[in-house]
């Protein structure tokens, strides 16, 4: 095992219950499994890989949510490292190779920024020079990296703006920018407000709505929700047709628990008759969610993928025109720091490439929350430096959201503060998103609060949030 040292000035920064999600990973960014454990003042980080790596680890920040950090390349060595200072580098390095890759397409950076950019990167070389005196050093680190973190947002806030800009001298921004509805039709009132705000909609078609019983298919939540967007001229996405989590199948399907060759059987013939039923009437499928992540029946790895493929092959068969997409939840792969897998999200949808099984496009799915299904909040930057990793793929990208507005380490924060929370985490996504091409549709992935979740557009009364006026205004402005 490679083992990695750190002290930490103040112990209770990473406390025990967040030592699970802190993670090693290589050059491509794809987490090593990761072991993680104090052993007397000294946090001992192992995994069996023995190269070089960087250290990810979810860092309180004063004012913000729990946010993963990213050191820079570490090797093994006998002195240990202290891991504030490692982090502000990290992060340093990190905003500036952003700013130079968004230069070198084009940004006209603003002077504030770069000098925003510059102290902190003095304050973190005072950091890296008083190691001598571990309690100054952490002090320093902590401001560079929040000051960091703030150049970060204004440099992402700049290029979102810029790159909007040049997109719209060509023309309104094509992108499609909606919702992912609830199995149950929204009223009146709420699909009135939502085509200020959307120019597509996401149908939920899972077989656990409209198959409840075995061979009774009941189509009516649907076919209204459908009509409506006909009517009203909104283009629809259906699906998720195949739900690679635990309740993503009816229950009377657990009967099949363990034998594939029937599993397989049953849900080839759901996806084809949704397909039946709609083809020509929906704009995109999508075909299947959380393929990567998701634990639906036991199955392994290459279960999965061989139902993903099934299943496309369905669609295809009875729609061979209409696009489809695949999605991957937790696109960092944050879970392969705990989990014996093979596979990467880049891995899954390099395989379908390869198979030429006719998938038009990829999802990534960015449910932020401080939840083990969850992704942890990151430096927006970040974000589009994911992006550009998956554009790798050459494929164009729908990318759904998810933010309820956590407070530090996840705690509950009244409803007033929660609101403001996932307004200033959309004014940065929404924005950058739009602004990339390889993105063409964009979705929010809860229209109204629940008893679990409270990631809505609306709250669990119907009212709208802040972050509806924003998609709205968006869509006014540049869609």
């Amino acid at each position: 095992m490679a083992q990695l040292r750190f002290r930490l000035q103040d112990r209770s920064r990473l406390p025990d219950e967040w030592l699970h999600r802190l993670y090693v990973a290589g050059s491509e960014e794809i987490p090593w499994p990761t072991r993680c454990s104090w052993q007397g003042d000294l946090l001992h980080v192992e995994r069996s890989v023995v190269e070089s790596g960087c250290v990810s680890a979810p860092w309180p920040v004063e004012g913000r949510p729990r946010t993963v950090l990213t050191t820079a390349t570490l090797m093994v060595r006998e002195r240990p490292y202290q891991l504030e200072v490692e982090l502000a580098r990290g992060l340093i390095q990190r905003v500036r190779n952003r700013l130079f890759l968004w230069e070198f397409v084009g940004l006209q950076t603003p002077q504030d920024v770069v000098q925003r950019l510059h102290e902190a990167t003095k304050v973190f070389a005072r950091a890296a020079t008083h190691q001598h005196d571990p309690a100054e050093a952490a002090r320093l680190a902590e401001e560079a990296i929040r000051q960091g973190l703030d150049a970060g947002e204004d440099l992402v806030a700049h290029f979102a703006r810029q790159a909007i800009d040049a997109r719209r001298k060509h023309g309104p921004i094509s992108t499609l920018l909606g919702v992912a509805l609830p199995p149950e039709p929204p009223d009146v009132s709420v699909r009135r407000r939502l085509l200020d705000a959307c120019n597509i909609v996401q149908i939920p078609m899972g077989w656990r709505a409209i198959e409840k019983r075995e061979g009774k298919r009941d189509w009516t939540a649907t076919d209204d929700v459908l009509g409506w967007c006909q009517t009203a001229g909104i283009k629809a996405i259906a699906g998720p047709l195949l739900r690679m989590e635990e309740n993503g199948v009816p229950d009377w399907m657990y009967l099949w628990e363990g034998d594939f060759d029937n599993l397989a059987g049953l849900i080839v013939d759901h996806v084809e008759s949704v397909v039946k039923r709609y083809a020509g009437r929906v704009h995109l499928w999508h075909v299947a969610s959380k393929v990567n992540g998701g634990t639906l029946l036991s199955l392994d790895e290459e279960q999965r993928l061989q139902l993903v493929a099934l299943a496309l092959e369905a669609v295809r068969r009875q729609d061979p025109r209409t696009p489809t997409v695949v999605s991957f939840n937790q696109p960092w792969g944050d879970y392969l720091a705990q989990r014996d897998d093979e596979l990467a999200p880049l891995h899954y949808a390099d395989a379908l490439v390869r198979a030429e099984l006719g998938v038009s496009g990829f999802g990534l799915e960015i449910d932020v929350r401080n939840q083990p299904s969850g992704t942890l909040h990151r430096p927006s930057f970040e974000f589009g430096a994911l992006v550009d990793q998956w554009s790798m793929m050459g494929m164009p990208l729908m990318v759904s959201l998810e933010c309820g507005g956590d407070g530090p380490d996840g705690a509950t924060l009244d409803l007033n503060a929660a609101e403001k929370a996932q307004r200033k985490w959309a004014e940065a996504m929404l924005p950058l998103l739009l602004a990339r091409t390889p993105v063409q549709v964009v979705l929010w992935n809860q229209l109204k609060d629940g008893t679990q979740r409270a990631s809505g557009l609306l709250d669990d009364t119907g009212n709208a949030k802040p972050t509806l006026k924003l998609m709205q205004d968006l869509r006014k402005s540049c869609l």
